[in-house]
């Protein structure tokens, strides 16, 4: 490490302080034999010459020797005072060094959070949509006192060519002088709301640039960012109702080329995606086929993912899903083919919807510590269903997890109910009920597999079960006995090192008659993200797996098991595995032609 001139002058000083001076010159010269007078002179350039003095004849050899051993303890104990200013400098250094980049990092982080822009961009992150706010650059105060609300954001945060596009029919209006003031003014507003997310972003970038650089580590910006990170990227944090405003965010982060956000986010464990929603997303799935389908799970992941969002989002993209499959308006298909359920009691959340040719059942996973507690409460029962408003044992004789039931047993007379009614909708119309696709991540995960077994007990067909991230949900009589009644129709999805799917563990050393086990037919993406089939997969090469994955996460971003259970990667992994069989059958029909 480099040292600085005053530091340098700062260790002579304590050197020379010490009294380390080593002589550069000793003569011992003999003045007069007879009486063997002996002249030692000092010699050092600057300081004063030592007097002579007088030894006896004998003493010439014992002289010499003290004077050489006097040298010796000197220079050892300079150089031990030198070694100990250098390393008391060095620490002192590098501890001013230390305080003046975290210094340097709490004003840059101050700067962040005041530069009006930004600042105003992180209020309505903050809980503060609703205030009035204010355009300074605006001379004639036109657009002062205007309410941010989320339609206002998503229109702000839309795609460049709708921002074009629009842009294009203001001006058509003006030439024309049939401009619309209002529609101008609303234009100026969302125009001003993007300028202050993209400083807002651009911002962030720089952070995320400081990392890459090695200026700082993820644990040093940590307590500077986290606050604003998870704000963002954790459904947790989002205020209520902002689900759509956040997926347009995702989208405009991914579509405006901020890569830098991005990759700060998965630094500090949190995969930002576009909105994962299509139109045609339930019209390219073909729900009757038989056995397992890349193009369903990642349907079904999607419909897991939106279990997470509020009622209101949800409700719009099942409309414009089933919208799209049905040639019908939204607001029409919702009123009569969606159900939402929640109950506070249990904190559990589904929904529900039908078209002609298929009904889909998905529960939101786990996202409050409370619903960790159900995770990890692992006292088993008896399975029970709900039979003509009687509670009876299910003909699953094997016992369940009881967190778990209750999370499904307090919302199972409302999903029955509404099955029936569709039943006698379609028996109206001379029609059978189709078959029910239910999924879930995590907690709904294993929801959904509990309540595969209940609604099969009620002679309703279940075409298939997809989960991604469940925990184990009863014992292993209970698994055998549903593996058998659904076949090849059950699949679950583990992502690497994802924790989950290993509690509540297959067996308790203060139980060991407590045996929990797995159904389906498990699918693993490996430390890559690749799809691989658990038939293709060894014993063996998923611990080595497992091993490099932890490595990889100890070497990076730190341990993974709960960043590996986040719905996105799974989504983002499906979606990847699509790409590629997609391209496997183009390589394949351009070799058959």
């Amino acid at each position: 490490m480099f040292l600085p001139f005053r530091f340098a002058s700062a260790l002579i000083s304590v050197w020379v302080a010490a009294g380390a001076v080593v002589p550069t010159q000793v003569s011992l010269q003999a003045t007069s034999p007879p009486n063997l007078a002996w002249e030692a002179r000092l010699s050092l350039p600057g300081f004063v010459e030592v007097p002579e003095f007088d030894k006896p004849a004998n003493a010439t050899g014992l002289a010499t020797a003290a004077l050489a051993a006097g040298g010796q303890w000197l220079i050892g104990g300079s150089l031990l005072l030198i070694g100990s200013a250098i390393a008391w400098g060095a620490s002192h250094y590098g501890r001013q060094q230390q305080w003046q980049r975290i210094e340097f990092l709490r004003q840059t982080v101050k700067a962040f959070e005041q530069d009006p822009q930004i600042h105003n961009a992180l209020k309505i992150l903050d809980f503060e949509e609703y205030r009035d706010y204010f355009d300074p650059n605006d001379p004639n105060g036109t657009l002062s006192g205007f309410k941010v609300t989320d339609e206002l954001l998503c229109n702000a945060l839309s795609r460049h060519d709708e921002r074009a596009r629009q842009k294009q029919s203001l001006d058509y209006q003006q030439d024309r002088d049939t401009l619309d003031l209002e529609l101008l003014k609303q234009y100026k507003i969302e125009t001003l709301l993007r300028d202050w997310f993209n400083k807002m972003l651009n911002g962030l970038e720089h952070f995320g640039y400081f990392i890459e650089s090695g200026l700082f580590t993820e644990k040093e910006l940590q307590p500077w960012l986290n606050y604003w990170i998870k704000l963002i990227a954790d459904p947790a944090y989002r205020r209520p109702g902002a689900s759509k405003f956040y997926d347009a965010l995702y989208s405009y982060i991914h579509h405006s080329g901020f890569s830098g956000v991005q990759k700060l986010f998965e630094r500090f464990d949190y995969r930002i995606l576009p909105s994962p929603y299509a139109d045609n997303d339930l019209v390219k799935v073909k729900f009757a086929a038989s056995g397992y389908s890349t193009q369903l799970a990642l349907t079904l992941a999607k419909a897991s993912y939106l279990a997470y969002q509020d009622k209101q989002f949800v409700a719009e993209i099942v409309g414009r899903w089933g919208a799209k499959l049905m040639d019908s308006s939204p607001q029409s298909f919702i009123r009569s083919n969606f159900r939402y359920f929640n109950n506070r009691g249990r904190d559990t959340q589904a929904y529900m919807f039908r078209t002609d040719h298929f009904m889909v059942l998905a529960f939101r996973g786990s996202q409050e510590p409370r619903d960790w507690l159900t995770n990890f409460t692992t006292q088993l029962r008896d399975f029970t269903i709900q039979k003509d408003g009687v509670t009876t044992l299910s003909s699953f004789q094997g016992r369940v997890h009881t967190g778990f039931f209750l999370g499904w047993a307090i919302i199972e007379k409302s999903v029955q109910a509404q099955i029936y009614r569709w039943q006698k909708d379609f028996a109206a119309q001379g029609k059978p009920l189709p078959p029910l696709y239910i999924t879930g991540h995590s907690l709904g995960g294993a929801l959904a597999t509990i309540a595969a077994a209940a609604l099969t007990d009620h002679a309703i067909e279940v075409g298939g079960v997809y989960t991604f991230g469940q925990p184990r949900v009863g014992d292993r009589t209970f698994v055998s006995q549903l593996s058998a009644r659904t076949g090849n129709r059950v699949f679950r999805f583990v992502n690497n090192n994802d924790i989950v799917p290993h509690v509540p563990p297959p067996f308790s050393i203060w139980n060991p008659t407590r045996l929990y086990g797995h159904l389906g037919v498990a699918t693993y993406f490996n430390r890559n993200g690749r799809l691989i089939a658990n038939t293709r997969y060894s014993t063996i090469g998923r611990i080595a797996n497992v091993v490099l994955g932890l490595g990889k996460g100890i070497v990076g971003r730190g341990f993974n098991h709960i960043t590996d259970h986040r719905m996105e990667y799974y989504i983002s992994h499906l979606d990847d595995a699509l790409k590629e069989e997609i391209e496997d059958v183009a390589s394949k029909m351009l070799e058959v032609g």
